[in-house]
């Protein structure tokens, strides 16, 4: 019975001390972790520490940095009928670039930006002919540096490097087949030199034979219309001078989507780089998808009158004739695999009286003996072919074939009509890929 009493007052302290050692145990493990847990906070401060280092920083937290760009590389198969080749080139058709842009709210409905597109030269598709296979220089070309300012009411205001109004008015495409073929025949191929069929190379190139008469970019001012009902109206002056306005609609109905552009244009900067001669444009096209077959449609179309004159092959004094061109195209979207639309095309396009006065009166004899100038040319092209989408990558395959003809009207020194010498068709396969970020 003694020996109890000792015992049971042993129980409590007992019990005391194993709470106490519990305590400790879990103690330690919460400085355990609380230790584990700064490590690890050490560390993933650390690596946004590194990723702040090689990210790309914006001057203020108030105007928004958006970096994108794309890559677009091809191989590039010809044949001149006499010599044949293949090239790796860059596809001017949407060629490599990158660009920054940006914008601010600055108030309910107003907002404020920026644009700079910087494209890549890199020994393009509408640069290497027979005898020179790298192009130019590889290089940059500054293709966008502008401010602008919008507003949801009033419409948007934009100054500097900027798309003319007839930028993309003959390039509404719902196809999804731009990368591989356009209205912008000239370029693929464009650089290469006609050959006769004796085997002379000509000089004069096919893409002196066609062009589609877009705008491209300009040093200007430009405003831009609210969308109203589908429609954008705009105007656009610069340089030295140069003026456009137009029309543009998009919209969807009936399970159809239509795109559709039409502009006009006036160049009398006749420095060389926009023009030789003054001259005025009428250039559109409209873009038809239906919906629920992906059977699309598209026809672009322009004409080009100059209005003042150049000194002819004859040494008189003429004025060019009104060059003109269309431009069509069928194609299908389809979805036949998990990687994204498979898109099928076939086009065709027609164009008439681009090379009609010129000061090179060798030329004209090369093309016909006995010829005194050039009174009418026409140039037809024809080509199909797929593009592959890969959503996952943002990736676009391709693969098109093309064929390039054309025909000189010659006449001698009297007026009569001179005969031509044959000159080669043309062809081109173009295998590439273009992935953006």
């Amino acid at each position: 019975m003694g020996l109890e009493r000792p015992l049971d007052a042993a129980l409590p302290l007992c019990a005391a001390f194993i709470l106490m050692c519990a305590l400790l145990v879990q103690a330690s493990k919460v400085a355990k972790a609380a230790d584990l847990g700064g490590n690890c906070c050490a560390d993933l401060e650390g690596r946004i520490a590194e990723l702040e280092a090689t990210a790309a920083r914006k001057g203020n937290r108030k105007v928004s940095l958006t970096i994108a760009g794309q890559v677009n590389k091809m191989v590039m198969f010809w044949d001149d009928h006499q010599e044949s080749n293949a090239y790796v080139v860059g596809n001017k058709n949407d060629q490599t670039n990158f660009s920054v842009a940006g914008d601010a709210k600055i108030a309910p409905g107003w907002a404020v930006g920026y644009d700079i597109t910087i494209r890549v030269r890199d020994d393009l598709s509408d640069d290497v002919d027979q005898v020179n296979d790298n192009g130019s220089e590889p290089q940059f070309q500054l293709w966008q540096n502008h401010w602008w300012i919008e507003s949801e009411s009033y419409g948007k205001f934009s100054l500097g490097k900027a798309s003319r109004v007839t930028d993309t008015a003959p390039e509404n495409d719902l196809s999804e087949t731009g990368v591989a073929a356009y209205a912008g025949v000239q370029d693929v191929g464009g650089a290469f030199l006609l050959r006769r069929r004796d085997g002379t190379l000509l000089d004069l190139a096919w893409g002196d034979l066609y062009n589609h008469f877009n705008g491209d970019t300009a040093n200007l001012v430009r405003y831009d219309s609210p969308a109203m009902t589908g429609f954008i109206v705009s105007a656009s002056w610069g340089e030295d001078d140069i003026w456009d306005v137009g029309v543009k609609y998009d919209g969807e109905g009936g399970g159809f989507h239509l795109a559709a552009s039409l502009a006009y244009t006036e160049v009398r900067d006749t420095d060389g780089e926009f023009a030789d001669v003054d001259q005025s444009t009428v250039v559109g096209s409209a873009a038809l998808l239906h919906q629920a077959s992906g059977l699309n449609a598209l026809v672009s179309f322009g004409v080009r009158s100059f209005d003042g004159q150049a000194i002819d092959a004859d040494g008189v004094l003429r004025t060019p004739a009104d060059a003109k061109f269309i431009y069509a195209k069928i194609g299908w979207i389809a979805t036949l695999n998990g990687l994204g639309p498979t898109a099928f095309y076939g086009e065709y396009g027609r164009f008439e009286d681009f090379v009609t006065v010129v000061d090179d009166a060798a030329l004209v004899t090369s093309l016909g003996p006995g010829a005194s100038r050039i009174t009418g040319n026409e140039a037809d092209v024809w080509g199909f072919g797929v593009v592959q989408h890969i959503e996952s990558a943002e990736m676009q395959l391709y693969l098109g074939y093309r064929r390039h003809g054309s025909h000189f009207d010659l006449v001698g020194p009297g007026g009569a009509a001179v005969g031509a010498t044959g000159v080669e068709d043309f062809d081109t396969v173009v295998a590439g890929s273009k992935i953006a970020f």
